[in-house]
């Protein structure tokens, strides 16, 4: 078995035996000494060695050390200096039985040497074999056009690596990096760098004007992508702040006390257990409250998650959690729509009870009688603690028991008879036609006869046992012909806009006295 070693050639380590060692180096040292030691020349070698290191990485493909016949054709490919001596004097090049054609990687560089600005368009037009003059023309065209060219040619400037040695001028043109192109690139270098030297001053002014510009152009960037980590921190605290306060007003609304939302109008401190308790049939509310505590509480979850996410940039397994998240809010919704549903049939059917009835007056030849509303209501037997007001309706509260209130509507009609008339309708809905008609009898309407005066409370209410289901309560008070009546300003708002007899508005009917002339509504 053969001795090897470990050595390390254009920078990338090696394991390779002893005898393909002593080639190698005796290949190196003979590069060396054909070329000599100035600067030139050991650019050139450096470059052979970079290449034979490519090379050799190729040739292994997976084994572990280097062989003699591996530095043998690897020699073959770049050329020997005694071959280029024979064809300076007339021979031909040998050529290796056992080399294998390789080709150098083509890439793409800036060329300094023919460059008017940095050398953008030059080494383009190394690398695709066109006169560099299309690519300058081109570059002028977009900058006059839209700027465009300009911006790109400042990030290719940025961007691409400048070609400083004969190796990557050889790869920007697509050249074999061997011995002869090498040492063909260092005459014809040498030539050009005499010609070249005004214009690669004027150059090399113009690459440092752009270099600073292109780094001004960068700091810029820096200075945004620090403007946007703060504006994200911003956006990230709001998420926070918006989930962390969400959280603790739908905790307080739901469970814990007052409506800390106050969405409905002129609330007073009940909360959503309380009021859904006066609509839901179920045994107990939590069947609508956690539903409904989970809908509102995954999305401000979400935003605290982002928040957090985009403050410490934490990673977690995003998918799992959102996925949990979504299942559970999409569950809480079913239920809640099933709880629902299952409610909605308490609101099928409509049914309405009526009752009518004379008023009979102290003095029968009373000729006026006077509708008032009752000052001194107390919300039928009690004054509550708390209300909330929603639309024509009212909930109150009061030790622990709950009432809805509401509005009823009053119209004017005529009597058939000789008499004063009183008619109440009360309306409900229901599972059931029997349901409805429960519900709406157990409507309380409050009203005395005093004398010629109708005192009539300006609200209906609804037990405690009994639930909202959209009750309505209309009173109709029939003033015989040649008769009339009187009505008081405080019953404007319960005096309804839709009067048969009389074709005037509720703020003009009130404080004022109407006499009945056959069928319509007279003021007097």
């Amino acid at each position: 078995m053969k001795k090897s070693i470990k050595i390390s050639l254009g920078g990338i380590a090696f394991t390779i035996e002893e005898d393909a060692y002593a080639a190698l180096e005796q290949y190196v040292e003979s590069l060396k000494a054909h070329f000599g030691s100035d600067k030139e020349a050991q650019e050139v070698v450096s470059d052979l060695e970079e290449r034979a290191a490519e090379l050799l990485v190729e040739m292994l493909a997976g084994k572990e050390i280097v062989t003699i016949e591996m530095v043998t054709e690897v020699i073959d490919t770049l050329g020997r200096p005694e071959q280029i001596i024979s064809e300076d004097m007339g021979g031909q090049k040998e050529s290796s039985s056992t080399g294998r054609e390789r080709s150098t990687k083509h890439r793409l560089y800036r060329d300094p040497q023919n460059a008017l600005v940095a050398g953008v368009a030059a080494g383009l037009g190394a690398y695709f074999n066109i006169d560099p003059l299309v690519f300058r023309i081109l570059f002028a065209v977009l900058t006059l056009a839209n700027g465009l060219g300009a911006v790109i040619y400042i990030i290719l400037w940025i961007v691409l690596p400048q070609a400083e040695t004969v190796r990557q001028r050889m790869e920007m043109r697509g050249e074999e990096v061997n011995l002869s192109n090498l040492e063909k690139n260092v005459k014809s270098e040498f030539e050009k760098v005499r010609s070249n030297m005004s214009r690669n001053r004027f150059a090399g002014a113009m690459e440092r004007f752009f270099s600073a510009l292109g780094r001004v152009f960068v700091s810029l960037g820096s200075v945004l992508v620090v403007l946007a980590k703060v504006i994200g921190a911003i956006i990230a605290v709001v998420f926070i702040g918006i989930g962390l306060m969400g959280i603790m007003a739908s905790v307080l609304s739901l469970f814990m006390g007052d409506i800390v939302v106050a969405l409905l109008p002129n609330h007073s401190g009940l909360t959503i257990g309380q009021l859904l308790a006066t609509t839901f049939d179920i045994g107990s509310t939590l069947w609508i409250l956690i539903p409904v505590f989970l809908i509102v509480l995954i999305p401000f979850l979400t935003l605290i998650f982002l928040g957090l996410r985009m403050v410490f940039r934490f990673s977690v397994r995003g998918s799992v959690i959102f996925v949990t998240a979504a299942s559970v809010w999409i569950l809480a919704v079913l239920m809640l729509a099933s709880v629902t549903f299952l409610q909605a049939r308490s609101f099928t059917i409509r049914e309405s009870v009526k009752e009518r009835f004379e008023l009979s007056l102290a003095d029968s030849t009373t000729r006026t009688l006077r509708l008032v509303g009752d000052e001194d209501f107390d919300y039928g037997d009690y004054n509550p603690e708390k209300i909330v007001r929603i639309d024509d309706y009212s909930v109150a509260y009061n030790g622990g028991f709950t009432k809805i209130i509401g509005k009823p509507k009053i119209f004017i009609a005529k009597s058939e008879s000789d008499r004063f008339e009183m008619s109440v309708v009360k309306k409900s809905r229901g599972a059931t036609r029997q349901t409805a008609k429960s519900s709406a009898d157990a409507v309380k309407l409050e009203y005395t006869l005093v004398g010629d005066r109708l005192v009539l409370s300006p609200y209906f209410y609804i037990p405690y046992a009994h639930k909202w289901r959209v009750q309505e309560v209309e009173v109709t008070i029939f003033v015989p012909d040649g008769k009339a009546i009187y009505i008081e300003h405080n019953l404007e708002n319960i005096l309804s806009s839709h009067q048969e007899y009389c074709s005037c508005w509720p703020d003009e009917m009130v404080g004022n006295t109407w006499l009945m002339d056959d069928n319509r509504l007279v003021k007097q």
